[in-house]
């Protein structure tokens, strides 16, 4: 961007990898809101962002995915990056997406994910210390929480989750299209042994109730594509969630009178979900290509155009919520767009409220809790897909 919102002179181009946006995209968005919500900024990517018109780009058929897989990887070049990662559903059209898709969506539906909850709930009593009087939100009970999780639908052996989060912080830079030549070397290194070690994983399963044993089972699904989908399940389902909690957190800590609202009155805790992630939602863009043209706010997109939909701008649009930069957990009908719309609707974000819901009623119980770092030296990750701090941590009255 040559230039954010607030300071001098007008938004010329939107680079979501600047280290400005990266930090705090929303002035830019807000920029992009009122003046150009159709807007043509680097390397003639079109980036839209009100709230109907990224509705309409994720569930438009005339973009497509195949585009951005085959940009992805070219800029990460052979081997198995893209020879697994390009594979998996979040790059597949029709009707590869809708196939992939159905393998695994009984796994996420509500009957299934209701019969989690105790897990849910035991996870965040251990990881929630009232003792502690510190803890890193990020590290300390985001991370183990989403992790646990995701292994437990899976069937991952438990003693190996440090394993998967190494891998995951490894390969997760690639998928940036800001990543340099040492992220994708050390990403291809990553692949290659969480490859591996599924390969041999998967060697030995051939049944069982948990989603390996059924995906192993199924003789449509090649190797490739189970490897493939477990790799997706681990990124997707705790990388979104770790960050969201962070947020979510981050969010609180920022509006004391919201926390305070939220301990007084706990059954707030689902809207409150809802409005953490309209505010500063983990997942903050998708991508497409254009096969066809199209109209949007009086511009032509072509066919064979990138064009990214802005889900963390539409949350603030102020054509569809009033007073959007206010932090609200009484705020009704938010329907945020963080989990996607359309066919591409997350098929975890059901699971994922759950935990979010899990571990935000378990924080606003520990007494006097604030931030234990000043909020200018958070470091967020190097991303222009997602968001989330690195590190968060608080400091509150020890409980015996």
């Amino acid at each position: 961007m040559t230039q954010l919102a607030g300071h001098p002179g007008p938004v010329v181009c939107f680079d979501p990898s600047a280290p400005e946006v990266q930090r705090d995209p929303y002035p830019s968005y807000h920029w992009l809101l009122r003046h150009d919500p159709v807007h043509r900024g680097v390397n003639g990517i079109w980036f839209v962002s009100r709230y109907d018109d990224v509705r309409a780009v994720l569930g438009e058929d005339r973009l497509v995915r195949q585009g951005i897989r085959d940009f992805w990887s070219q800029l990460v070049g052979p081997g198995p990056l893209s020879g697994i990662l390009s594979r998996t559903v979040l790059f597949q059209d029709e009707p590869d997406h809708t196939r992939l898709r159905s393998l695994v969506a009984p796994a996420f539906s509500p009957r299934e994910v209701r019969a989690l909850v105790p897990k849910i709930d035991r996870l965040v009593d251990e990881l929630v210390d009232p003792s502690a009087e510190r803890l890193d939100v990020v590290n300390d009970v985001a991370y183990p929480l989403a992790l646990g999780v995701i292994s437990a639908v899976l069937g991952l052996p438990a003693k190996d989750r440090d394993l998967f989060r190494a891998w995951s912080l490894r390969i997760g830079p690639t998928l940036d299209l800001a990543a340099g030549p040492a992220e994708i070397a050390d990403g291809q290194e990553a692949m290659t042994e969480l490859t591996d070690y599924l390969t041999d994983l998967i060697r030995t399963r051939r049944g069982g109730d948990d989603l390996l044993g059924v995906l192993c089972a199924d003789s449509a699904v090649s190797r490739e594509e189970v490897i493939a989908m477990v790799v997706t399940l681990i990124f997707a389902g705790h990388e979104t969630v770790t960050n969201q909690i962070g947020n979510g957190v981050l969010a609180l800590a920022r509006h004391p009178a919201q926390l305070s609202l939220v301990r007084a009155l706990p059954d707030l805790v689902p809207g409150a979900v809802e409005e953490m992630l309209r505010f500063d939602s983990s997942v903050q863009s998708n991508s497409r290509q254009l096969v066809e043209d199209i109209e949007l706010q009086g511009k032509t997109l072509r066919s064979g155009e990138l064009v990214v939909a802005l889900m963390g701008a539409a949350n603030r649009d102020p054509l569809r919520f009033t007073d959007p930069d206010r932090f609200d957990v009484t705020r009704s009908g938010v329907h945020p767009l963080s989990f996607g719309s359309g066919m591409r609707h997350c098929v975890g974000a059901v699971l994922a409220r759950l935990e979010l819901a899990a571990v935000f009623r378990a924080l606003v119980r520990l007494p006097g809790w604030r931030l234990a770092a000043d909020p200018d030296d958070l470091q967020y990750q190097r991303s222009t897909m997602f968001r989330g701090v690195l590190s968060l941590p608080i400091a509150f009255s020890a409980q015996t």
